[in-house]
């Protein structure tokens, strides 16, 4: 066993000069980390038998080089990005700390960039964007107009996630004319119809076209056929958006041309495709079910399945316009069969919806529930909303034909609270805009983007000279070390596996254990599933990141719930001139704590937009009215509700009241936290209820206000396991203070997480900051 650790001392040494040996040419060739990545991960996770992550945290210890140390904590911080965001914020700063150490200008920028990366994936699109730019100045400092172009795209991306079509534009635009500077012609032209694509969404689609079309040119000079096709799918799009589907129609047809030029079936599939959706708009009915049955031979012939489910979409929708019932369900049905075959779980809800539709009609409602219940579960399970609503909507049409009211009833419901979370008026334009101009289109996209990816790497090979040759062969011969390397591991794990081997007697006793095991976790996995689908319904009633950067524009929301959903919740609302915000932390946690927070924010909504209660502590008093009607309907003395910071901002006059959590005050350059305490009651029943008082306070320019829960100041650890209390609270709040708004979030996120260390979370979390 000595000589076994005493091996992979060894072999962690050589990994570690390796990565030093290959980084060096990596950055003389300014190529990205990505091929030494992949290297370390296949050796780590072969040498040492385990996960990627272990096997990452103990080349982690054994190193000393800072280069490695950022590159695997980046590592890690990718492996925590869709699971625990907050755990991979950590790890990204810890990379950015050991970067800067190392002084080395890509690095760090890459560093900022993962970071940015990080909270791109969590819709944290400000913080995203402060990270890109910090990236982005890196590389400008250093005159890497080629990492510097590809931020600017970065952030061109950013923003158009974000909703914000202008600024994607101006970054888009930016990013094609450093492109142009540096000679990528190719890259240029993808950053025009980058930037075309953000002019027909801002509703400027002959600046759209003039983009695509200097595009198109760029690639009709480089006889780049492949990349005119898909630039000419954008060019369809504008046509498309604008109602003009003869011109749409002539699109398509010469990327037909194109398509059998390069004798490219795929792709002439795809445009024979496109050319059905104009002539269906066209109301050429016939003409459009000819050029599927064309697309639909090429996609057989090549055995191209997604493609082939899609044409039996497309087919059953034309059977539906003519009103040849048997046929559009026949081909929904197809599409719903292979669907299922390729594991299209998400796509396939659009497929089972059409069906149920069609079983609805012919007044077969026992099939339509049973289609209606499949879609409702696949479009779940993918997040798919826009179908997720369907489906309750036509399951509660179903089950009033059935007479089951009480079904009925609970599908309405859940279809009303889910339709109306997502269609505010902004949200519907935008929705609308969007799936008008790329829903049917959206698969030449991809295939378009793919298509681009690769021409691009083959020109960059392309204009590679005889210096990047040598290079190269250098640094394949470095990587060659390495894969000699992975075959001195393979001792080690044969010697693993013998191992195992001996285990097996074991593991067929234990058989009987991980059976029963099993069945626990079936079980489990039944009840996360409802709380999941809870947490959707419960993020329904909270205010979208859209509201929050609209009307907080200069402020952070610190949100981090104990379980799966929360007892604790903010509320945004504006009303008249003025903006509504709170921090609330209903009685209990998990999913008791969460449908007290439904009834509370329900009525919080209630008393200012229906009955017009604009002072708060009026709000205040009425909100606790309708809690107290709410839950004393019974006989039984429930003493539920919550304790609440609320806020009224106008033109920097603040009006506040609280329930019990007070509210801070810290002044431009102030040295103390000022403190406005509440009412000591909540909003529930209580002895001794008195009106809530409201008071008037004054900001400046400068000046940040702070709300929260208790579950911050509650939260156990540290070194001698003790909670984090009030009063340190108030010092980390001071100490962060001259700091933009999102970074303090971030300091906020850290210091939990620190302090937390091992011990579990033990309330929901819940700390609002705005600046004056």
């Amino acid at each position: 066993m000595k000589n076994l650790f005493n091996q992979r001392v060894i072999f962690i040494f050589i990994v570690s000069q390796l990565y030093n040996f290959i980084l060096l040419f990596l950055v003389q060739l300014k190529m990205k980390r990505t091929l030494v990545t992949l290297l370390i991960i296949s050796i780590c996770s072969i040498s040492f038998g385990n996960t990627q992550v272990d096997s990452l945290f103990q080349v982690l210890r054994k190193t000393k080089n800072d280069s490695i140390k950022a590159n695997i904590y980046e590592l890690i911080a990718i492996n925590y990005r869709e699971s625990q965001k907050d755990t991979a914020f950590y790890y990204n700063q810890k990379a950015i700390d050991f970067a800067n150490l190392t002084k080395n200008y890509y690095s760090i920028a890459i560093a900022y960039r993962e970071y940015a990366l990080t909270a791109q994936a969590n819709d944290d699109y400000p913080l995203a964007v402060s990270y890109y730019q910090k990236a982005l100045k890196t590389f400008e400092s250093a005159k890497n107009k080629e990492e510097a172009a590809n931020i600017n795209n970065d952030l061109g991306v950013v923003y158009y996630y974000a909703g914000d079509y202008e600024k994607a534009k101006i970054y888009f635009e930016k990013s094609g004319i450093q492109r142009i500077e540096i000679g990528d012609s190719i890259g240029a032209g993808q950053s025009f119809n980058n930037t075309g694509i953000m002019c027909d969404i801002s509703g400027n689609p002959t600046g759209a076209l003039k983009l695509y079309i200097r595009a198109l040119t760029i690639y009709e000079n480089a006889k780049d056929t492949s990349l005119q096709i898909g630039t000419m799918t954008n060019i369809g799009l504008i046509y498309f958006g604008q109602k003009n589907y003869v011109d749409a129609l002539k699109i398509y047809e010469k990327q037909q041309f194109l398509a059998k030029k390069i004798n490219n079936k795929k792709l002439l599939g795809v445009a024979l495709s496109s050319a059905g959706t104009a002539l269906d708009m066209l109301n050429k009915l016939d003409e459009a079910r000819k050029s599927y049955y064309k697309a639909l031979e090429l996609f057989v012939e090549i055995n191209d399945k997604p493609m082939i489910a899609q044409c039996y979409t497309n087919l059953s929708a034309n059977y539906d316009l003519t009103n040849e019932d048997d046929k559009s369900l026949d081909y929904a049905l197809k599409s719903i069969q292979i669907k299922k075959e390729i594991g299209s779980m998400g796509k396939i809800a659009v497929s089972q919806i059409s069906a149920a539709k069609i079983y609805f009609k012919k007044g077969n409602y026992s099939l339509a529930k049973k289609y209606y219940n499949e879609a409702l579960t696949n479009a779940t399970n993918t997040n798919y909303v826009e179908y997720i609503i369907k489906s309750h909507q036509g399951l509660y049409k179903t089950f009033e034909k059935l007479g089951d009211f009480k079904s009925a009833f609970h599908h309405q419901n859940n279809y009303i609270l889910l339709n109306d979370s997502v269609t505010n008026k902004d949200n519907a334009e935008m929705i609308s805009e969007m799936e008008k101009k790329f829903q049917s289109e959206k698969k030449e996209k991809e295939i378009a983007l793919l298509n681009k990816t690769n021409e691009i790497k083959d020109i960059e090979l392309a204009k590679a000279g005889e210096e990047s040759k040598r290079k190269s062969i250098q640094l394949y011969g470095a990587i060659a070390i390495g894969f000699v390397l992975l075959i001195f591991v393979g001792v080690v794990v044969r010697n693993n596996r013998l191992r195992k081997k001996a285990n097996l007697l074991l593991a067929q006793k234990n058989a009987e254990i991980l059976h029963q095991k099993n069945i626990v976790e079936e079980k489990n996995k039944e009840i996360s599933d409802s709380i999941t689908y809870a947490k959707r319904i419960q993020e329904a009633i909270l205010p979208s990141r859209f509201s929050l950067t609209e009307h907080l524009k200069n402020g952070f929301v610190f949100y981090k719930p104990k379980d799966i959903v929360s007892g604790d919740f903010y509320w945004l609302e504006k009303h008249k001139e003025s903006i509504y915000f709170a921090a609330a932390d209903c009685t209990g946690h998990g999913v008791p704590g969460a449908m007290v927070s439904v009834v509370c924010a329900n009525a919080l909504s209630k008393a200012l937009l229906e009955e017009n209660q604009t002072e708060t502590g009026k709000l205040l008093d009425r909100t606790r009215e309708l809690v107290v009607e709410r839950f004393t309907k019974n006989d039984e003395n429930v003493k539920d509700g919550m304790d609440i910071s609320l806020c009224r901002i106008s033109n920097n006059q603040l009006q506040w009241s609280g329930a019990n959590n007070p509210l801070w005050i810290i002044r431009k350059n102030g040295k103390e936290v000022e403190e406005i305490k509440a009412n000591k009651q909540p909003i529930g029943k209580s002895e001794g209820y008195s009106p809530f008082t409201s008071h008037e306070v004054e900001l400046n320019t400068g000046d940040t206000i702070y709300i929260f829960t208790d579950g911050f100041a509650d939260q156990f650890g540290g070194e001698k396991g003790k909670k984090f209390m009030y009063k340190q609270l108030k010092e980390l709040l001071l100490s962060n203070a001259h700091l933009e708004m999102n970074e303090q979030r971030e300091k906020l996120n850290q210091a939990f997480i620190t302090w937390q260390g091992s011990q579990d979370q033990v309330d929901d979390v819940c700390v609002i900051g705005v600046r004056a």
